[in-house]
């Protein structure tokens, strides 16, 4: 009779150490994504690859780009009309020149060294653009930027070649993203991202407790199925959830509310593979628990037909 007492707590201890694994895979696969996509460098460049390829956000960014190279521009008489001339067609057509991408590449490395790992020395020479801008320490250290150095860079190279003048321009053109508010949020992203490893592994342990202790196993297989396969679902529906707010705009200005829809879109994409994965390793939980049921159902007839 002892080991029939034993049932009822060892299947209590079970059913917490499922519910307790499925809380922290809940968030150790949204934090590792994240960790992965957007607090690391390299993994941020590539989820923005998107961004490199939207005509409007990029012949935004080309303006901007333009502005600064005209607030300080110089040129002799003789090379007044192609200077111009090359600007005009930079502000139209600059997302489409061969060296484009890697400058687009170096204008989000930058900017997520300053987003993320603490504001760098910004110059003074940062842009000012009516409405969207900041510019200098400031503005790195209190809200989300862009650095545009990159393209403001390869602009002055254009125009050096095109007139044969030689010209200075900024290293620097910070452009505001959001304020405080957005700033604190990536911060925290970046605080409690690097955190799912620990989770991942209690959610092992919390698991493999559950399996250990519990009286039919099969049926903890099928309980942690079920409960993967409806994580799944609950992050596909916060996912839509939350790109419908960025179409409200979640960027303090124009530029803002637009980087940051894109960057949702980007985002929603990339994770709908993890999403997919963890309904699918559900589903494998799922069946395995519901085989194992089947065989110990067929193992307990057999001696009663016996």
């Amino acid at each position: 009779m002892a080991p029939t007492r034993g049932f009822p707590l060892r299947t209590f201890v079970s059913a917490l150490a499922v519910i307790l694994a499925l809380l922290l895979t809940g968030f150790a696969v949204p934090a590792a994504w994240t960790e992965r996509n957007i607090v690391r460098e390299d993994g941020f460049v590539q989820l923005t690859d998107r961004l490199g390829k939207d005509p409007a956000f990029q012949a935004r960014l080309a303006g901007i780009a333009v502005s600064n190279i005209e607030a300080g521009l110089e040129l002799p008489a003789p090379a007044e009309e192609l200077g111009a001339s090359l600007l005009n067609d930079a502000a139209q057509h600059m997302s489409s020149w061969p060296e484009y991408p890697q400058a687009w590449n170096e204008t989000v490395r930058r900017s997520h060294r300053l987003n993320f790992a603490g504001p760098a020395a910004s110059s003074a020479g940062g842009s000012t653009q009516p409405g969207d801008p900041a510019s200098g320490e400031s503005a790195a250290e209190t809200s989300l930027v862009l650095d545009l150095g990159p393209l403001v860079q390869l602009l002055g190279d254009k125009l050096r070649a095109a007139t044969g003048v030689q010209l200075t321009v900024p290293d620097t053109a910070v452009v505001s993203l959001g304020g405080p508010s957005q700033r604190q949020a990536v911060d925290r992203v970046a605080a409690y991202a690097p955190m799912w490893w620990p989770a991942g592994i209690g959610a092992a342990m919390a698991l493999a407790l559950a399996v250990l202790t519990a009286r039919r196993r099969s049926a903890v297989l099928v309980c942690a199925g079920i409960g993967l396969a409806v994580l799944a679902g609950v992050w596909q529906a916060s996912a839509v959830l939350f790109g419908g707010l960025a179409s409200a705009g979640l960027g303090e200005s124009a530029m803002g509310s637009l980087f940051a829809r894109e960057l949702i879109a980007s985002s929603i994409a990339g994770f709908a593979p993890w999403v997919a994965a963890t309904a699918l390793g559900g589903g494998a939980v799922f069946l395995a628990g519901v085989v194992g049921l089947v065989l110990r159902r067929r193992r307990s007839i057999r001696p009663a037909a016996r």
